[in-house]
């Protein structure tokens, strides 16, 4: 075993500070030492579930993506499980040189996998240079494992969560339901992204769980339409709930064949109407007296005291860093002052894409302000519910969640993040300027 490539590993560094600090420049030499033309090192992070590279060389400013170990692939799960080395040839996979193979070497630390080292060479792997990278490979899991005992983990549970933070600051929310319960007819009024349908799913799976939930966007304007779509509705329900939104910007013809469908067709389900406080059409008595039989008017979030913006800030911070995976991460004092002090003229929609997006777009253990804002238009971050129709909302929401992901795993690099989204740099480029990333 070269000596020189031993002497390499000699540091007083340990844990996180030579993971950041050794392991990239010792990669470097151990690869030029060992006459490998390329190699990349590839460990989870720390708090959650994604792999990150943490080390490479010899790929050149563009870098390069191995497609074939996709997470959950059967290379993948080849490697993760594999005790040994696993071979990878030039002729049969997609590698970076153009007359290589390749060598991969599991990273375990405790009871887990938590990544890979790959190296490219011209030769077969000696003996002695595989004896040497699993020693690498044990130095680097025990390296990792050290990491964790600085992690800040956030509590285990909570009692309450945003949504539930927010029900207490709805004034009347308990008449409102003991009303519902005997009417079966619930008008929420507020501005925009103030959370009307997700209080309405709320109040339906309490009252009526398991039922049928269906969400209607926008109303036929043809009237002997509207009336079919109505009785089509009301039998496919049942004893479920059709919610209505945007009753807003219906028209007087709309108003009056709503109103004398629930008062006439003898419908068995809830129904929820849906819309803005203000509006700019003409109301017919009888449709507003409809509407006044059992209403709520959600707050604006910029009506909360920043004591209990503040709380409810931090709470859905810790519900989308758990559901990406990122449950280790931490918001800095700064951010949150940042969340806090800003106007979300779209509520709640708002404040969680803002989160969202510093949690996606984080590249260390905490967000700070820098992060919550990486590109210059808004789009909504988030997946729309499952009773949402709207697919091209839906489809430009996830590609952006991918973007961003793919971003922060390959630090900016397009050419990267282009072959592991599997599309050209020029599409890559098109959808970050269209999505509001560059």
């Amino acid at each position: 075993m070269p000596s020189q490539a031993i002497s390499l590993l000699a540091s007083e560094k340990n844990g996180k500070d030579w993971m950041d600090s050794v392991l990239p420049v010792l990669w470097e030499g151990l690869c030029t030492e060992l006459g490998f033309s390329a190699g990349v090192v590839v460990l989870k992070a720390e708090g959650e579930d994604s792999f990150y590279e943490s080390a490479s060389f010899g790929y050149g400013e563009d870098g390069f993506y191995y497609s074939f170990l996709n997470r959950g692939s059967l290379h993948w799960e080849e490697l993760m499980h594999s005790p040994e080395p696993v071979f990878f040839t030039g002729a049969e996979f997609e590698l970076f040189g153009k007359k290589t193979n390749a060598a991969a070497i599991r990273i375990s630390s405790g009871r887990g996998a938590v990544g890979f080292l790959l190296v490219e060479l011209e030769e077969s792997l000696t003996i002695p240079a595989g004896i040497f990278l699993s020693l690498f490979a044990e130095k680097i899991g025990n390296a990792w494992g050290r990491t964790r005992t600085g992690l800040n983990v956030p509590e285990a549970s909570r009692d309450e969560n945003s949504h539930s933070l927010y029900r207490k600051e709805i004034p009347n929310l308990d008449l409102a339901q003991q009303e519902f319960v005997k009417q079966k007819i619930l008008t929420i009024l507020g501005p925009p992204g103030s959370g009307k349908k997700t209080l309405a799913k709320w109040i339906h799976q309490s009252q009526f769980p398991g039922a049928p939930f269906l969400v209607v966007e926008s109303l036929p304007e043809h009237f002997g339409k509207l009336e079919k779509a109505l009785s089509a509705w009301g039998a496919e329900l049942e004893q479920g709930s059709l919610v209505l939104a945007g009753i807003q910007t219906l028209n007087l013809g709309q108003q009056q064949i709503l109103s004398d469908w629930w008062s006439k067709s003898g419908y068995s389900g809830s129904l929820f109407l849906l819309g803005s406080e203000e509006t700019n059409q003409e109301i017919l008595p009888e449709f507003e007296r409809f509407l006044r039989k059992n209403s709520l008017v959600l707050p604006s979030l910029r009506f909360l005291s920043k004591v209990k913006l503040q709380s409810l800030v931090q709470v859905i911070f810790e519900e989308l860093s758990g559901s990406q995976n990122r449950s280790g991460l931490q918001l800095a004092d700064q951010s949150l002052q940042e969340l806090v002090s800003r106007p979300y003229a779209e509520n709640f929609a708002d404040l969680r894409n803002a989160i969202l997006t510093g949690i996606l777009t984080c590249r260390t253990s905490r967000v700070e302000p820098a992060d919550l804002e990486p590109g210059k238009s808004k789009m909504d971050l988030e997946i729309p519910d499952a009773e949402d129709l709207d697919l091209r909302r839906g489809t430009e929401a996830l590609e952006r969640q991918k973007i961003l992901l793919a971003m922060r795993i390959f630090s900016g690099n397009q050419i990267r993040m282009a072959k592991a989204l599997g599309i050209s740099r020029g599409s890559l480029q098109y959808k970050m300027k269209q999505l509001g990333l560059m």
